[in-house]
């Protein structure tokens, strides 16, 4: 069954049950998924972690103004030098109007981690939405020689002087490029929704930082999300090289050649994966999340 809410802050309820309703806004709505609701501030909101719905059954006036937040599922990170995965895109839709009417709100899942031999390759994000209102996946990470993926934000490079990924305008940036100077591999750190993913540094043997994400309080959280994954790097012959750190935001950190694993991207965050060097692969891309909020008091 959905869950049915009811909102009418200081309204007397001969007021709502008359069919009168002075609140700004009384509204009627219901959901599925089971979100999170709840108040903060002078807001109320609703988050979701998972796919479901959002139905306005009735509102004064026939619109609800809220502001929205979508993020989209962070890009897998790249095997085989391979860059970090890209954030996803993450938005806020400021002051949109929504109708009596149900809104399908979908969260993107992290992209698939790379498994080796054919699958080298991370996977991109899934999108996510509610209604109208969505954000592009996170780049994945690929093998050397390649730019990163584009997304919501751009992969990193994979391995051999590769560029980043580009990011799509409003929701996040590019991810760094990789370095393969001197025989050593490294990918590029993925990009986030606050900054561009940092280059690898062959000198160092190290992968590329993860972007940072962005800050966000809709939920009245103040939450970090949509940071890049890091990059892979080759801790031979340097013998020294470190994996890239995840973005700020949920970015997985990258791994080594010999034998550190890449982290995953955080849950609901959009976070990207981190790269690996070899035969590991690169980890997979964190889910998303969509917040929708309005003013009730």
């Amino acid at each position: 069954m959905p869950s049915v809410e009811r909102f009418f802050p200081s309204t007397k309820v001969a007021e709502w049950a008359s069919g009168v309703i002075t609140a700004n806004p009384g509204i009627w709505f219901s959901t599925t998924g089971s979100p999170e609701i709840g108040t903060t501030g002078s807001y109320t909101y609703i988050k979701w972690t998972g796919s479901g719905s959002f139905t306005v059954n009735s509102v004064p006036g026939g619109s609800l103004a809220a502001d929205i937040m979508v993020i989209s599922g962070g890009g897998g990170g790249g095997g085989l030098a391979g860059g970090g995965g890209g954030a996803g895109g993450m938005e806020l839709f400021t002051s949109t109007a929504l109708s009596a009417t149900t809104y399908t709100v979908t969260i993107g899942a992290g992209g698939a981690a790379s498994a080796g031999g054919a699958g080298w390759f991370g996977g991109a994000g899934g999108a996510s939405s509610l209604g109208s209102n969505s954000t592009t996946g996170g780049g994945e990470g690929k093998i050397p020689h390649n730019v990163g993926g584009v997304g919501g934000s751009g992969a990193g490079g994979s391995g051999y002087n590769a560029a980043g990924g580009a990011g799509t305008s409003g929701e996040g940036n590019a991810g760094g490029g990789s370095d393969g100077a001197g025989g050593a591999q490294q990918g590029g750190g993925g990009g986030g929704k606050g900054a561009v993913g940092a280059d690898a540094s062959a000198s160092e043997g190290n992968g590329g930082n993860g972007g940072a994400g962005s800050s966000n309080d809709y939920d009245g959280s103040a939450t970090t999300y949509a940071g890049g994954g890091g990059g892979g790097a080759d801790d031979s012959p340097a013998g020294a090289g470190t994996g890239g750190t995840g973005g700020a935001g949920g970015g997985g950190n990258g791994g080594t050649d010999g034998g550190t694993e890449a982290t995953a991207g955080s849950a609901n965050t959009g976070g990207g994966g981190g790269g690996r060097l070899t035969y590991g692969g690169g980890n997979a891309g964190g889910s998303g999340l969509v917040v929708i909020r309005w003013t009730t008091v």
